[in-house]
Order: C-alpha cells, then sequence, then structure tokens
C-alpha cells in the first residue's frame, strides 16, 4: 500500500463516515472513462455509487431507491443534467438532496440565480479528484470545519511488476503527466480500468476522424465531442492530445487532424496495457 499526502485536502473520511454515517451516491454522466474515475476515486476512499448514463435513468433511480449525494453532468443524452434536476426538485428539494453539478467551463452560468437554486454545488470537468471528495464532504457534513481534520489517502498497488513497470513506462513518455492525477489517487489496478475504458469507447472514432465525418458535426455537437473526450484524455493525464484539443478550440491553432494524430498516438502507448477483459 502506498500513502500519498495532499495538502489540498484536508479531511479525514474514515472519521466522518463514523460521525455522519456512508452517504448513498449517485453519479449520473454519458462517459464511460469518467464513470471509472469516479468510481475508482470513491471506492478508493471507502464510497461506493451507482452510475447511469442519462437524466431520465438518474430519475428512475431516484424514484427507487433514497440518495444522499448525486453527481449530475449536465451534458448527457436523452435528457440533461439540467433538466433532469429541475424535475428531481420538484420532488426533491435542496435540503433534503444533495445535487453537485458537473460542468464544463462554458457549459453553465454558475452565477445564474435559476442555477443556484437546483444545485448544491458545483464542480469543473475535469473533476480533480481532491475537488471531487471535498464536495462530498462539505456536503455531507455542511457544519464541520473540514480545514482542521488531517487527510491521507492511499492507491491499492497491483502485485502484477508487469503492469506497474509498464504504467511507469508510460508516465515516462512525452505525452503523458501522471503527477498528481487519477493515477495517484486509484493506483495501478484501477488505472488499467480508466484506460481500458479509453481505449475502448474512443479507440473507434479514428476512423471517423480520418475520414472527416467530424467535419460534418454542428458546432455544438464538435464541442461536445471534443469536450467529453479532453476530460477523458485528462483522466489518463495524455497531455499531447489534450493540448491539441486546447490549440483547436480557443486558438484555432490545430485541426481535426491533429487531435486524430495525438488520439492514435494515445492508443498506440496505450494498447500494450489493453486487456479487453478489464472491461
Amino acid at each position: 500500500m502506498i500513502e500519498y499526502e495532499n495538502a489540498d485536502v484536508q479531511v479525514e473520511l474514515a472519521n466522518v463516515i463514523e460521525r455522519f454515517g456512508c452517504p448513498s451516491i449517485l453519479l449520473a454522466d454519458d462517459s464511460l472513462t469518467q464513470q471509472f474515475v469516479i468510481k475508482a476515486v470513491l471506492q478508493n476512499v471507502g464510497l461506493s455509487l451507482d452510475c447511469v448514463d442519462d437524466g431520465k435513468k438518474a430519475i428512475e433511480l431516484i424514484q427507487q431507491k433514497k440518495y444522499d449525494i448525486v453527481l449530475m453532468d449536465i451534458q448527457m443524452p436523452i435528457l440533461d443534467g439540467i433538466s433532469a434536476t429541475q424535475i428531481i426538485r420538484q420532488q426533491f428539494p435542496s435540503e433534503t438532496l444533495i445535487i453537485i453539478a458537473l460542468t464544463g467551463d462554458t457549459e453553465l452560468d454558475i452565477d445564474s440565480t435559476d442555477v443556484k437554486a437546483l444545485f448544491n454545488s458545483f464542480l469543473h470537468k475535469p473533476v480533480e479528484s481532491h475537488d471531487l471528495i471535498n464536495a462530498i464532504i462539505s456536503s455531507w457534513m455542511p457544519h464541520a470545519d473540514s480545514s482542521t481534520i488531517n487527510h491521507q489517502q492511499t492507491a491499492n498497488v497491483s502485485d502484477d511488476q508487469q503492469l506497474v513497470q509498464s504504467i511507469a513506462q508510460l508516465a515516462k513518455h512525452s505525452s503523458f503527466d501522471l503527477r498528481g492525477g487519477v493515477y495517484e489517487w486509484v493506483g495501478e489496478a484501477a488505472y488499467l480500468r480508466v484506460l481500458n475504458a479509453f481505449v475502448r469507447v474512443y479507440k473507434p472514432y479514428v476512423m471517423t476522424l480520418a475520414s472527416n465525418q467530424a467535419q460534418v458535426m454542428t458546432l455544438s455537437e464538435q464541442h461536445r465531442f471534443f469536450h467529453k473526450l479532453k476530460s477523458a484524455a485528462a483522466n489518463i493525464g495524455a497531455i499531447g492530445l489534450i493540448k491539441a484539443i486546447d490549440d483547436f478550440e480557443q486558438k484555432g491553432e490545430s485541426s481535426i487532424d491533429d487531435i486524430n494524430h495525438q488520439l492514435i498516438l494515445v492508443i498506440k502507448h496505450l494498447s500494450p496495457l489493453y486487456i479487453s477483459k478489464v472491461i
């Protein structure tokens, strides 16, 4: 077992659970990699959660089971996070059900009075592990002073030395940066599941991008796709791919071909670690 100290996270989750009980958590997010990451981070600190991939399913589960906290992605198919939360709030006000929005920088006006009335708090994607834990703790124990409680996070270490060495080699590549991210929170085995989820979801898009099918997307569809891809890339520490998407969206200095080139490189580097049975 390896222990990691994080100065930004000052909570001792075991003490909180002992004092306030273990919260029942639901995650609504259509990104498979984001589901794997959040589930791994929370499981690593002793929490469990249910996952759904659209707002309609979230509403259905909330009607069937009592949840204390809902992590609600804003952009989802079938029923988006705003619409789903508006329906949920008709029955469950913010005092009885904590709903934390997972949002991109440009998806939501968090200063809007109407938006503030819907959500208890907001997390920007890609969600940082320590921010996620802090948001859950602060909402679950609102009257406690979390800054005075010590926290120690632990990551499960795989006994597969070949896996450990392979990830160590990945970390040395200039296109990846695993420091201070998801990997340090969840350990090798869970990180491998996140990598597998990334390959499984985004490998088919290599041909789509290469055939210029992305060019026929509307600007809104492009924004949604690259936003999800960027968030997934951040989860695995693929900084080269993140930069290509940033350059395309913000500066216009790269093209969809550049993004596809980086995606191909990422999948190539992940291929030795890809084990389909893990998913």
